[in-house]
């Protein structure tokens, strides 16, 4: 009896195998034929069917294999000598130099290209046009802080003024005004109305100005306006000749304008006319307030009087002048207006003063007839390669003449960007 139990479950098991054996093999059997028909690599399973709801995988088209291998890289065959080599290509910087002629006071007119010798680095340079209608592109630039405040209304009047006097009918200008902040009253118009509107928006802020950041702003402005190079760059600065917080030193404004061929006109806003234009606050009442028989006497010698007070108060009439002294230690070093006038225009241009309020009107004047009066010298250096300053002169086939133009610029190795 148990012998025909054991045989019976060898049967049952072997039966069990063989059944197993049998699936398993059918279904080696049908992946091989979804295989063929799909035309699978061996080896590789069909995508996995998608259940309910869900998106499966694209189906595969026939006659093309699923998840190809990516194709191995080219491998390029040496080139010749000489055959693709990489191509640079430079753009050579085209300098400008504004030059302006003088005898006795007196603008020379109607000077000839063939009247200059140009030098760069002491190097003659073939000069490539003299142009003196060339259209004049301005940024003007105001301090509006707390110390401007006298000055305000008068400085409102300058848009319009600078439009007539020094842009000219092709011309164009914007209005940047600075305390801590650089507001762009008004970006690069011809139209007056425009002009005038922006500089009535000309506000009095805190008690910062950052003069060479507004330099320098402005400096930005003119070269994202004029990208091609092909306008006369000119920034016009009311301000005192003082900066208060700037972020930019005096030099990386001075070599950056000097690589974008900028000249700047400084106007100095004088501390005596904006204290002695500067509207009094009204006088705080003596002790607070209180009566002067209130007010204790340490003399110990009677009631304090009204007269007593009087005597007694310790002010000085010097605090009513300016604080000129202080700034004796300013006249032994460079100030940015200095720096700005000297190496963008040369060392004999002229700084213009703003002493008085009608003295706005003769320095915007004055600032026209200089620049409407240059001659725009403009060349290619022959010595671009040469890294560093380089310095320009300018010589007239006239005698006894006075010569300013700009002292130089600022070069990096190689050709020019």
């Amino acid at each position: 009896m148990k012998h025909h139990t054991n045989m019976r479950n060898r049967l049952t098991i072997g039966k069990f195998k063989l059944a197993w054996n049998l699936k398993t093999a059918g279904l080696l059997i049908g992946v091989a034929i979804v295989g063929i028909a799909q035309n699978l690599p061996p080896g590789q399973l069909p995508p996995r069917p998608a259940p309910p709801g869900e998106l499966g995988p694209p189906p595969v088209k026939p006659g093309k294999i699923a998840n190809p291998l990516p194709p191995k890289p080219e491998i390029p065959a040496p080139s010749k000598a000489g055959e693709n080599s990489p191509t640079f290509t430079t753009n050579t910087k085209l300098v400008f130099a504004p030059t302006t002629v003088t005898d006795n006071g007196n603008y020379v007119d109607g000077l000839k290209p063939s009247d200059f010798q140009l030098f760069d680095n002491d190097k003659l340079q073939k000069i490539e046009s003299d142009l003196t209608d060339q259209p004049v592109s301005v940024v003007l630039v105001i301090q509006a802080n707390s110390e401007m405040a006298p000055a305000i209304p008068k400085l409102k009047k300058a848009g319009v003024l600078m439009q007539g006097l020094v842009t000219g009918q092709e011309g164009d200008m914007a209005v940047l005004a600075f305390d801590h902040r650089m507001q762009v009253l008004q970006t690069f118009t011809n139209d007056p109305a425009r002009i005038d509107d922006a500089m009535q928006h000309l506000t009095a802020g805190s008690s910062t100005a950052a003069l060479i950041d507004a330099v320098l702003k402005a400096d930005t402005m003119l070269r994202e306006h004029d990208r091609q190079n092909s306008r006369r760059r000119v920034i016009v600065v009311l301000s005192r000749n003082v900066d208060k917080g700037s972020g930019t030193t005096i030099q990386e404004a001075v070599h950056r304008m000097q690589f974008d061929n900028i000249s700047v006109y400084c106007v100095n806003i004088s501390k005596f006319l904006l204290y002695f234009n500067k509207q009094m606050d009204y006088p705080r009442p003596e002790y607070g307030g209180q009566p002067a028989a209130a007010v204790p006497n340490l003399r110990g010698n009677g009631t304090v009087t009204d007269t007593n007070i009087v005597q007694q108060q310790d002010g000085n009439w010097l605090n009513a002048v300016p604080p000129v002294y202080r700034s004796v230690r300013d006249l032994f070093k460079k100030t940015p207006a200095e720096s700005f006038t000297i190496f963008t225009r040369g060392p004999k241009a002229r700084m213009y003063d703003f002493a008085r309020l009608d003295g706005l009107e003769t320095a915007i004047t004055d600032i026209g007839k200089d620049i409407n009066s240059q001659y725009l010298l403009t060349y290619t250096p022959n010595d671009a390669n040469e890294p560093g300053f380089h310095t320009i002169r300018v010589e007239v086939n006239r005698p006894r003449v006075n010569i300013t133009t700009r002292p130089g610029y600022w070069a990096g190795g190689g050709a020019q960007q």
